[in-house]
């Protein structure tokens, strides 16, 4: 919890330097916006306003939804939908500030993530098996292995040498659909085929923060895979923790 608190607080932080740089934008146009005449500068400044005032509307509400989602209160759709659009927000400004400090922007991407799945949990999602779909990268798979499962699991042999076949045996159990993929597009293609209404996501930082900002009509949840090669090679992933996500948005029990 106390982690999960510092990530909050570092949230509130750039949530609330955004904040305070829509104020001013919002005092400097509205400022603009009295002394100037011009029927045409008028319409587009107050357009400025309006939007400066809807996005810090949205961040303030991704806040309130971040903290109440911290109390295990329940989020209720509109106010999830709300939080997320406020997400789009803050994060490319805290990425930006981020390169500015030349930090690493995994850090914020990461903090994305985190929000993200606590926002979608508060929701309280419970989706019989064949509504959700587990989205798995294809670095998962040992890279040695001759047995081409992207697309379809199920050719997975468990031979043991990676996670594959252990995430196989839960989808066997559960009833969910999963799917290797190659990269976003593969995943967006698949989401786009299927149809979920929910989605579990393992994938790296980037690629997941990106997944999950792109998907935004349906809820993703995501779980960071680990990298003891480098990027994109026999990567693995902490299936326990993996199971744990996807029991918590499973309408049936599968213990």
């Amino acid at each position: 919890m106390k982690y999960l608190d510092k990530r909050i607080g570092s949230f509130m932080g750039y949530s609330t330097l955004l904040l305070a740089v829509l104020g001013a934008a919002t005092i400097l146009f509205s400022f603009i916006y009295k002394h100037f005449t011009i029927d045409f500068y008028n319409s587009i400044l107050l357009i400025a306003i309006s939007l400066s005032i809807i996005i810090a509307l949205a961040v303030a509400t991704t806040t309130l939804a971040a903290f109440t989602a911290v109390k295990k209160t329940g989020i209720s759709p509109l106010l999830l939908a709300i939080a997320k659009f406020g997400l789009k927000m803050v994060i490319p400004f805290a990425l930006f500030v981020t390169g500015l400090l030349k930090k690493d922007k995994n850090i914020i991407r990461s903090l994305y993530i985190d929000i993200n799945n606590m926002l979608v949990q508060s929701g309280g999602f419970r989706k019989s098996p064949d509504k959700i779909l587990l989205l798995l990268p294809h670095c998962l798979q040992n890279s040695d292995c001759d047995c081409k499962i992207t697309g379809e699991i199920t050719k997975c042999r468990k031979c043991g040498r990676c996670t594959i076949g252990e995430i196989l045996t839960i989808v066997e159990r559960t009833g969910v659909n999963a799917a290797v993929v190659t990269g976003g597009t593969a995943a967006r293609n698949i989401i786009a085929r299927q149809e979920p209404e929910i989605v579990l996501s393992v994938a790296c930082e980037r690629d997941l923060a990106a997944g999950i900002s792109d998907v935004s009509r349906i809820p993703v949840l995501g779980v960071l895979n680990s990298r003891p090669n480098g990027p994109c090679l026999n990567t693995t992933v902490d299936v326990q923790k993996l199971y744990e996500k996807l029991t918590s948005i499973l309408a049936l029990n599968t213990e």
